[in-house]
């Protein structure tokens, strides 16, 4: 996906300030993330880094985590 085409879609989505990624991560803040990330999207093309994690926000708002959390002793 292009910078446009991730922006026009987070711009347009309702965005939660916590997202259950997987199975050991949990994204907090997620607007500010996705603000920070869109920015230095733009900033750094060269740098598949922002473009994955926000692939990775954008898939766990279209499939969220159902699955056992990491178990706590």
């Amino acid at each position: 996906m292009t910078f446009e085409e991730l922006n026009d879609y987070f711009t347009n989505t309702p965005l939660p300030a916590e997202l259950r990624l997987d199975r050991a991560t949990t994204q907090l803040n997620v607007p500010d993330r996705v603000k920070q990330l869109l920015t230095n999207m733009n900033l750094y093309p060269d740098n598949w880094r922002h473009k994955h994690q926000l692939l990775r926000i954008k898939n766990a708002l279209e499939n969220p985590y159902n699955g056992p959390g990491i178990p706590r002793y």
